[in-house]
This record gives structure tokens, C-alpha cells and sequence, in this order.
């Protein structure tokens, strides 16, 4: 319903306007009604109306001098004016006013309605245009954060030549407002030792994040661009080289404001991390590299603080101590395939990185690393993992960006380990770690050169002591295990009408016909070709 609002010193006028229409017919109801401009104009700002009649002379403030407080407050109410005068300087004060119409008394309420028929239709219209205009704006607004957007996703996506181009071009391009000075990344992290893989932060905690920050930051910014990506809040931010302290200043007092906001909460943290500025966008690999120190130290600069690169320390020997204490232990642990032996290996070099955190904020980091390689090299030395490092990597990226903590680190390690040895099935527990590995090796390259000594290299022993070994623990030598398994890939290729016998011996991995023969008759007690015959078209 639309808000009437009538104005006059005449009494029974007001009543006789009130009486005189039938409001609801046009969506309006009366809201309010005064004798005076006065008592009129207080009421105008507490209860905003759509529509105001009112007289154009008054007590107090008269008809022309009310309109024009009246537009000050709310240039959109449409005004409707009643007279018992013709004078030209009213005229001119309505017409100043844009007033629906100047109506003269004694009111007439055929001219009444047509008056409160026309307002009501330019009400209508007014909101249609205005609920299209919003829904522009909005997205006009959505499409623009897009557009900005998808400057940070080239970011992620480590596509530094955009932002090669000059200033100008990129502003044109992604809708951004940046200028000559300084440019910064940062970063807001979130983490909790509750977060799992599929764990997905509220979103009424971002958005007040973000909030915080833009209430403190846009105001020291030329420009701001922010993503959400995973557990963190990516930032880019530009400002001039005056304002370089006070933004260091801000990112603590931003700290402080997040402290206040987790302490309502069990197991949150949130870090500010923030790294070294650069005065020349196109170096924004160098700001990002800096950064992900940053985050990558948050777990052992402690959490719900901030972590400034410049305030970093490193060192080369942290790592070479670490690893002398236990590489030796790991190499043996993982030869063991023994997981208990392997997760407690990697706990006790890490527990020993904690006491060394004050030389090298990276070390956790850093030692994560080292043993990723050293845990591929080996995997991928016996066989067990044959894509290259960059896809072994990659399993371990996503709970990475999750480790918050050493114990976090170290879990991730021994979870992909096991992940490797699940997978590869070799967690036998009825034969020896080395013994799994050569069977295991045999079931995938069985159709290729396979031999005693091939074998041993890849498990780094001796002929002699493997083919002790297989003995003792699979009670039959090891070629007779592979021709036997080899046999029984033949048997099931001889059963396959797209397959005649010279096929099936080379796919089973005999290269020699005539000894294939001769084997497969001493195993099957028939030659490859009766047996063909017998089961040809039948299920492997």
C-alpha cells in the first residue's frame, strides 16, 4: 500500500478528503494527517510517505516553503496541492516542486480521482523501473567481480604473463583500479584440526573475514582483489609507497580483531600472512613465492598470529641434521613395508625438526619435501610406482595446504605411503616385504624379460640370497613361480579365439615357442595346442 500523507488547517477539508475516496482502490491509505507544516515535516521523516496533499498556505511553514523541506528529505514524494487561490507565484512554487497537480478548492472528486489515478500508475511504474535497475546494477556489480576474478584465478593459475602488461591495459581489461606504488600478497588462513578433505568453512565466517579486512584496508588501497581457494582468502593488494607502514600496522591490528573472533570458538585459528611488497606488478611470481613461505611457516611460527617474510629465518643445516639422524631408519623402515615402523620413523624426525624451528621456520616444509623424494625414488626403484614425480606430488598437495602442525605434516606423509602399499596390495602378511614386492613385480611385467638376477637388483640383494629366500617362503624356486604364472596368463589367452598359440606364448612371456611348449606340457600334462582345442571359446 502506498502512504498518504494530508496536510491542511482547514479540518473538515482533511476529513472531506478522507471520506471523499475510496483509498484501497488506488493501494493507498491515509498514514497520517496534520493542521500544520510544522508538525507535518517532523512526521515526514519518521514515516517517509509515497503521496502528500497539502495546502499551499498554512500556519507555520506554508505550502511552498514545507515542499521544499519535504524534497530535501525524499526528493521522490509526489505531491498533490489544493488551493483557494489562483495566484501566478503558488503556480510557480508547484511547478518548482513537480507536483502531480494544483487542485483548487472546493475539492472536486472526480478531478480528485483522475489526479490519485495517474499518481498511482507513475508509483507503479517507478517501481518496476527501479526493481530493473537494481537487477542491472546487480549484474552489472556480478559480472564485473567476475571479471576481477578471473585476474586472481590467472594468479592461481601461475599465468604470470598478464600481468605483464601495462597498468592501463590491465585496467581495462579486468576492471581493476590499480596505480603506480606498491603491490603486496596476503593471504588469510583458516584452520582447524577438525578439517578434513571434504570440510567446507561457513560462509558467514568468510564473509565477516573479508569484511574486517576490507574495513581496514580499502580505506590505505588504491585497489583490492580477493579469492577464497580452499582454507585461505587470496589477496592482491595496491597502494602508494607513503602508506607502506601503516599497511604493515594494519595487518596486526587485523590479527588482533581475528583473535577476538576465535576465541569464541573451539579448535579455529585464523593467520594473517602477508610477504614481501614489490613496486612493479609484472614481479607478482616473486610476491606469490613469497607468500606461500609464508604459509607454508604459519605451522611452525604458531597459528593466529601473523607471518611477515621479512621477519622469516632460515637455515641450510637444519635440514642436513634432521636427516642424518634418521634417513638410515626410514630407508629400513620403508624396505620393511611395515607401516607401524614407517609412521613412528617419520613422527621421530619430525618431533626432532620441532626443536630446530628457531634456525629454519621452513623446516617442516623443507623436510616434507625431502622425504616425498625420498619416499618416490624408493617406490619407484622396485617398480611399484611407475608415473613420474610431479603425479606423486600431487596426491599430497591438497592435505598439505591443510597441515597445520608437524604432527599434520608427518600424517600426510605415512597416509600416502599406505595409500601406495593398499593400493599395490602389499600388505601381505603371509611373506616377507621382499617377497611381496617380487611377486607383485612379476603380476604386472610378467609378458617382459624377467630373470633371478633382474629380480634381486630391483630388491638391492643378491641372486643367491633371493632365490633362498622364494624358496624358503613360497616353498618352489623362483622360475618355476614365474612359469607357473605365466602358464596360467597362457591358458587363459588359448581360451580366447583371437589368440592361436604363438600369441599366447609371446603375451604370457615366452619368446621361445618351443620352450613355451615344453613347459606349458610339464605344468598342464598336455601341449598348448590340445589344450586350445579342448577349452577354445570357453570363460578365462
Amino acid at each position: 500500500m502506498f502512504k498518504v500523507m494530508i496536510v491542511d488547517d482547514e479540518i473538515y477539508i482533511v476529513a472531506l478528503i478522507q471520506k471523499l475516496i475510496d483509498w484501497k482502490k488506488y493501494d493507498m491509505e491515509i498514514v497520517f494527517t496534520a493542521d500544520n507544516g510544522i508538525t507535518a515535516l517532523d512526521m515526514v521523516k519518521e514515516i517517509r510517505p509515497d503521496i502528500v496533499i497539502v495546502d499551499i498556505r498554512m500556519p507555520g511553514y506554508d505550502g511552498i516553503s514545507f515542499m521544499d523541506r519535504v524534497r530535501e528529505i525524499n526528493k521522490q514524494v509526489k505531491f498533490i496541492v489544493i488551493s483557494g487561490h489562483k495566484q501566478f507565484d503558488y503556480a510557480k512554487g508547484a511547478i518548482r516542486n513537480n507536483v502531480e497537480d494544483y487542485l483548487l478548492k472546493p475539492i472536486n472528486k472526480e478531478e480528485l480521482e483522475k489526479v490519485l489515478n495517474r499518481v498511482h500508475e507513475k508509483l507503479i511504474e517507478e517501481i518496476k523501473n527501479e526493481v530493473s535497475i537494481n537487477s542491472l546494477v546487480n549484474e552489472l556489480d556480478s559480472t564485473k567481480t567476475m571479471v576481477r576474478k578471473t585476474l586472481m584465478n590467472e594468479l592461481l593459475a601461475h599465468n604470470y604473463e598478464v600481468f605483464e602488461d601495462s597498468i592501463e591495459t590491465i585496467n581495462s581489461h579486468y576492471l581493476t583500479n590499480f596505480q603506480n606504488g606498491e603491490f603486496c600478497m596476503a593471504a588469510i588462513v583458516f584452520d582447524s584440526k577438525d578439517i578434513k578433505d571434504d570440510f567446507v568453512w561457513e560462509k558467514s565466517i568468510l564473509d565477516n573475514v573479508i569484511l574486517e579486512f576490507y574495513k581496514k584496508f580499502s580505506s590505505l588501497c588504491y585497489d583490492i582483489l580477493d579469492l577464497s581457494y580452499e582454507n585461505l582468502i587470496l589477496l592482491l593488494i595496491n597502494y602508494s609507497e607513503g602508506q607502506k607502514k601503516i599497511i604493515n600496522s594494519s595487518f596486526y591490528d587485523l590479527q588482533k580483531s581475528f583473535n577476538d573472533l576465535v576465541e569464541k570458538f573451539n579448535d579455529m585459528y585464523i593467520t594473517v600472512c602477508y610477504g614481501t611488497n614489490r613496486n612493479n606488478l609484472a614481479l607478482v611470481k616473486d610476491m606469490r613465492t613469497s607468500l606461500e613461505r609464508c604459509i607454508r611457516a604459519r605451522a611452525a611460527t604458531g597459528l593466529s598470529s601473523v607471518v611477515d617474510d621479512t621477519k622469516m629465518k632460515e637455515s641450510n643445516d637444519a635440514l642436513q641434521k634432521v636427516l642424518y639422524l634418521g634417513e638410515e631408519k626410514l630407508r629400513t623402515a620403508l624396505e620393511s613395508l611395515n607401516l607401524e615402523e614407517i609412521k613412528h620413523c617419520i613422527r621421530e624426525m619430525f618431533s626432532t625438526a620441532y626443536y630446530l624451528v628457531d634456525e629454519d621456520v621452513l623446516i617442516y616444509h623443507k623436510l616434507t619435501v625431502a622425504l616425498e623424494k625420498k619416499i618416490y625414488n624408493y617406490f619407484s626403484n622396485i617398480g611399484i610406482y611407475s608415473r613420474n614425480y610431479s603425479e606423486f606430488e600431487k596426491q599430497f598437495t591438497h592435505s598439505l595446504l591443510l597441515s597445520c602442525s608437524s604432527r599434520d605434516y608427518a600424517e600426510t606423509l605415512y597416509e600416502g605411503i599406505a595409500k601406495i602399499i593398499d593400493e599395490n596390495q602389499l600388505a601381505d602378511k603371509n611373506c616377507i616385504p621382499i617377497i611381496r614386492i617380487i611377486k607383485r613385480y612379476i603380476t604386472e611385467h610378467y609378458n617382459e624379460e624377467i630373470s633371478l638376477t633382474s629380480a634381486a637388483k630391483l630388491v638391492n640383494i643378491t641372486p643367491v640370497y633371493l632365490s633362498m629366500l622364494f624358496k624358503k617362503e613360497e616353498n618352489t624356486n623362483f622360475l618355476d613361480y614365474l612359469n607357473q604364472y605365466r602358464i596360467e596368463v597362457s591358458k587363459k589367452l588359448l581360451k580366447d579365439i583371437k589368440y592361436n598359440v604363438g600369441e599366447a606364448s609371446v603375451l604370457s612371456g615366452f619368446h621361445n615357442t618351443k620352450y613355451y611348449s615344453k613347459i606349458f606340457k610339464k605344468i598342464v600334462g598336455i601341449s598348448p595346442s590340445e589344450y586350445r582345442k579342448r577349452h577354445l571359446g570357453k570363460e578365462a
